[in-house]
């Protein structure tokens, strides 16, 4: 097909035409996945053309002779112009942008090309930006989209981040040469604004592998790797395929950070309830400093492809860092953690009061990852892995199956109630040791959602967050079965060198989300409509070892169709306001969906099967 008899095509899908009631996929028989079907989709149907002297200087979106004939008369909405705007590295950026329709039409108001962290709101026309330290000395240029239903008119305007924090720069005091990369040694030295102000002056020892056949047009992604607790200097093992980065936390504060008060390394000998105010997230902060550091002097690092892991205190560390800080990463690797500080087991609690203030305190609730779920829209953009072990006696199962004393709410059932992409595993393993009968990574075949070729995640790419998948494997309640009596520390752990022994309820090994994959390379997100591939994977693998447990590897161990709801996260185009209406189709499924009260969008009971088929979402109101 021609591409002009392809682009009136799809505005006729888009204008309903062409028949049918949500557009023109009907399936997709032939699909192959890694090739885009649809436009390309960084451009948009109906993309803005020349500018409109009455637009005031607003540019008119692409209509065809016949609609300006049968249009004639209205005038397109107006942009008034917001000029160049400016930021201080954490101040707040909130500007309302100005706009009318000369005909008092209902206008659609989109804004694109937001900064990361940045915050529109249709119904109020509003900017919102508070940018991090990290984000000083950027430009951005952001596009104002009004449509009045006939006619689409955009502006630009730039915002500018100022650098106004400037902690130490981190310095290079050793490299080693290796055939595949350079690892280099760094000091980080502190001021007031990355340690206490008893503190500042201190030095850090990191550690940053940079690989040799990176480069600026073919950049590798960045890899923050967290240690656990009380591992002495950091360490990292070198890739070839991406630049990793060692930081270190030496006060075993979780990755967070501690009181301001505090003067030496030791905890405080007089804990008393703290806020963020009181307790800044210092740890946090070096660890984006590093960061930021590394894709300011390395072009050849790929700021879209930077992730965080860790298991244990550093699996907490990866949570937290990766949904407080979720503009900075693709996904959040989180093993063996806790994401909900007050169910620590004592000790712990103990330890962590003498950095964090009493476990009374708002703190603890702030470093609640289920209450930032809830409250944070940023966060719920992020991409989580997660892995527990059921023999685990050192951080619990009930790390993610217990309730928040905040929220109610264990870290299962918020990914799943909120519309959270995650990939979550469990089995029968300890602290580290593999399941006795399932092994290491049993999960999958090495899949990454870093470096696979199709199924991949990306900071600035949309991605679909499944939820309440019937192929889900039953984690239990965090009760117990019988088989254990519950301990302080331990919960229902059994022993792990004995299968089948654990006394926590569900079942003993499983994953959320398993299986479950989208074609990354032909993703469409546009002002009007977004597209995904989704299917069911089923590659090699082995079955269950005995009954009760899953496959290994990647074979498919469930019933056809799955059914699931989807939610698209990290749209960098087509968002939605709180109510609004979209239809969708999936293969032979129609239905409408409601974006809800956060502007999240469940397309519920999605039939998914072992063939590539494209969920196709279209709004049902150009103007509003």
């Amino acid at each position: 097909m021609h591409n002009d008899s392809k682009a009136r095509m799809l505005a006729g899908c888009l204008a309903g035409t062409l028949g049918g009631p949500v557009g023109c996929y009907t399936g997709a028989p032939g699909y192959e996945p890694g090739v885009a079907e649809g436009p390309d989709p960084t451009t948009s149907e109906g993309s803005e053309g020349e500018a409109a002297g009455s637009s005031g200087g607003a540019t008119d979106t692409g209509e065809s002779p016949e609609q300006r004939a049968l249009e004639a008369g209205n005038q397109p909405p107006v942009i008034a112009d917001p000029g160049p705007q400016e930021v201080e590295e954490e101040s707040v950026l909130d500007l309302t942008v100005e706009l009318r329709d000369p005909d008092d039409d209902p206008l659609r108001v989109w804004a694109t090309g937001l900064p990361p962290g940045a915050q529109w709101d249709e119904a109020t026309r509003r900017l919102r930006f508070r940018p991090d330290f990290i984000q000083g000395d950027r430009l951005w240029p952001v596009t104002i989209h009004a449509d009045d239903g006939t006619r689409r008119v955009a502006r630009e305007f730039t915002i500018e981040v100022i650098d106004t924090i400037h902690p130490p720069e981190p310095e290079i005091v050793g490299w080693d040469e290796y055939e595949q990369y350079t690892r280099l040694t760094i000091s980080q030295t502190t001021d007031e604004y990355l340690d206490s102000p008893g503190n500042a002056g201190r030095s850090f020892v990191a550690v940053i592998t940079v690989p040799t056949a990176a480069t600026p047009e073919d950049p590798a992604p960045v890899r923050v790797g967290l240690h656990g607790f009380a591992t002495g200097k950091p360490s990292v093992v070198g890739s070839g395929r991406e630049f990793r980065v060692a930081p270190h936390d030496p006060m075993n504060t979780y990755w967070w950070g501690y009181s301001a008060a505090l003067v030496d390394d030791g905890p405080d000998p007089d804990p008393k309830p703290l806020t963020e105010t009181d307790a800044p997230d210092y740890t946090q902060r070096r660890v984006l400093h590093l960061l930021g550091w590394l894709l300011e002097t390395y072009p050849e690092a790929d700021e879209t492809r930077a992730y965080v892991s860790g298991s244990s205190m550093g699996g907490a560390g990866a949570l937290q860092i990766g949904l407080w800080y979720a503009r900075h990463f693709a996904y959040a690797s989180g093993a063996l953690a806790q994401a909900i500080p007050r169910n620590h087991r004592p000790s712990r609690i103990s330890q962590l009061e003498g950095l964090w203030g009493t476990a009374d305190g708002p703190l603890w609730d702030a470093l609640d990852l289920t209450r930032l779920l809830r409250d944070s829209a940023e966060a719920r953009d992020q991409y989580l892995f997660t892995r527990h072990g059921k023999d685990d006696t050192t951080i619990h199962f009930g790390a993610v199956v217990l309730p928040s004393p905040l929220t109610s709410h264990n870290v299962y059932d918020t990914l799943q109630e909120h519309g959270v992409g995650h990939l979550s595993v469990w089995d029968e393993g300890a602290h580290g040791p593999a399941d006795p009968l399932l092994g290491d990574s049993w999960w999958d075949e090495g899949y990454s959602p870093l470096h696979d070729d199709i199924t991949f995640v990306r900071r600035d790419l949309a991605f679909p967050a499944f939820s309440l998948s019937s192929a889900d494997a039953d984690p239990g309640d965090g009760g117990g079965n019988g088989k254990q009596s519950w301990s302080v520390n331990g919960g229902f752990a059994g022993t792990l060198a004995v299968p089948g022994d654990t006394g926590w309820n569900g079942e003993i090994a499983g994953a959320i989300n398993r299986f479950l994959r989208w074609d990354a390379t032909a993703t469409v997100d546009t002002l009007d409509r977004f597209a995904l591939p989704l299917h069911v994977h089923d590659g090699d693998g082995q079955d269950p070892p005995k009954a009760g447990y899953p496959s290994r590897g990647d074979r498919f161990d469930g019933e056809l169709p799955v059914v699931v709801d989807v939610t698209p996260r990290r749209l960098q185009e087509f968002r939605v306001s709180p109510g609004e209406r979209v239809t969708w189709s999936f293969g032979q499924q129609r239905g409408e969906a409601t974006a809800d009260a956060t502007g999240a969008l469940r397309i519920p009971g999605v039939e998914l099967d072992l063939e590539w088929q494209v969920l196709e979402i279209l709004r049902v109101d150009a103007a509003m």
